[in-house]
């Protein structure tokens, strides 16, 4: 009896322990997604490494499922045919949705389609929901501090949206000073 509940208990602690360093995995998985994504916004001639480190992801979350789905459209800008280039914007766009659908209030999926859509070339038809996201990620300012986002990411997310005028002056302001308070905009001047 006594043996059974001290195996119960160490069961119970390596499950705890388990879940704890799938959580840290999962979150460094996350940042170093980030990092890739950034890296490969800057070089788009690695736009095909970037969708193969992601494709083989098993039981993607939310967030990775929106990195897969921009791994796509990215993976067009590196593709000569135009048909091909048609092909992967359209898959980016069956797997953003899923992404978004999936989580509506995720302010970083949102944002990844906002910056894909932003660059999207406008006869495609294909940026429709800019208006939406910029809305959601500025009037939800209070969980973007909340998401404990990395502060490279949470400047980008802000420099991004500052360099395409896609706000208003008291909208960057007003972001600007939610990212502050919740240790985001850290050592951005």
């Amino acid at each position: 009896m006594i043996l059974s509940q001290v195996l119960k208990g160490v069961k119970t602690i390596v499950a705890c322990i388990l879940l704890i360093m799938a959580t840290s995995i999962s979150a460094q998985s996350l940042n170093e997604i980030r990092s890739e994504f950034h890296a490969v916004v800057l070089n788009p001639d690695d736009s095909r490494d970037f969708h193969n480190f992601l494709k083989d992801i098993e039981n993607p979350t939310s967030t990775v499922k929106a990195y897969q789905a921009v791994s796509e459209a990215l993976l067009a800008q590196v593709v000569w045919n135009p048909f091909n280039k048609l092909k992967q914007v359209v898959k980016y766009d069956k797997q953003i949705e899923a992404a978004v659908e999936e989580d509506p209030q995720n302010i970083e999926i949102r944002f990844l389609r906002l910056a894909i859509e932003y660059n999207l070339p406008s006869f495609l038809g294909m940026s429709t929901h800019m208006e939406e996201d910029v809305a959601m990620i500025v009037s939800d300012l209070s969980s973007v501090s909340e998401m404990k986002v990395n502060p490279m990411f949470g400047q980008y997310i802000f420099h991004f949206l500052e360099e395409t005028n896609l706000c208003s002056t008291e909208q960057l302001a007003l972001m600007k000073q939610s990212f502050e308070g919740g240790g985001v905009m850290a050592g951005a001047e």
